[in-house]
């Protein structure tokens, strides 16, 4: 049961970040987030503040950030919809965001160790191995 739950959590904080870099870098873009959703499947329990719903789901095995403007029945917007937008938003914009998940996972794992090296201290290779007999008829 704790191999499980380990799992979950492992995979839930990579998840989680991933997410997040997307969501960050839409955010920066002023695109509009529909949903962030950790997991899939049946919504567990969500809140929503302001345009955004955040919602843990029961599959623990992935999530999404659902953007306005992805779909292509959202394309056809209105004007002031349009600077909202995903589809509308440059190449590079859109780039970045795409991006910006494998890249929080890259970044991630350095800062996870870099915290710990900084109040755990890097390991230190003590060298306590000691030859207590040679025999004579030995290789050795």
């Amino acid at each position: 049961m704790n191999t499980i739950f380990s799992f979950v959590l492992v995979l839930g904080a990579l998840i989680f970040v991933h997410e997040l870099g997307h969501f960050l870098f839409a955010k920066l873009f002023k695109v509009r987030v529909l949903k962030f959703s950790l997991g899939f499947g049946p919504r567990v329990c969500g809140k929503t503040f302001g345009e955004t719903e955040y919602v843990l789901s029961a599959f623990p095995l992935g999530g999404f950030v659902k953007m306005y403007g992805e779909n292509p029945d959202e394309q056809n917007a209105s004007a002031a919809d349009k600077a909202a937008s995903y589809c509308y938003k440059p190449a590079w914009q859109r780039f970045c965001i795409v991006f910006a998940g494998p890249l929080f996972n890259f970044i991630f794992p350095i800062i996870l160790f870099t915290a710990v090296f900084f109040f755990q201290g890097v390991p230190v290779s003590l060298d306590t191995t000691q030859i207590g007999e040679v025999s004579e008829s030995s290789p050795a």
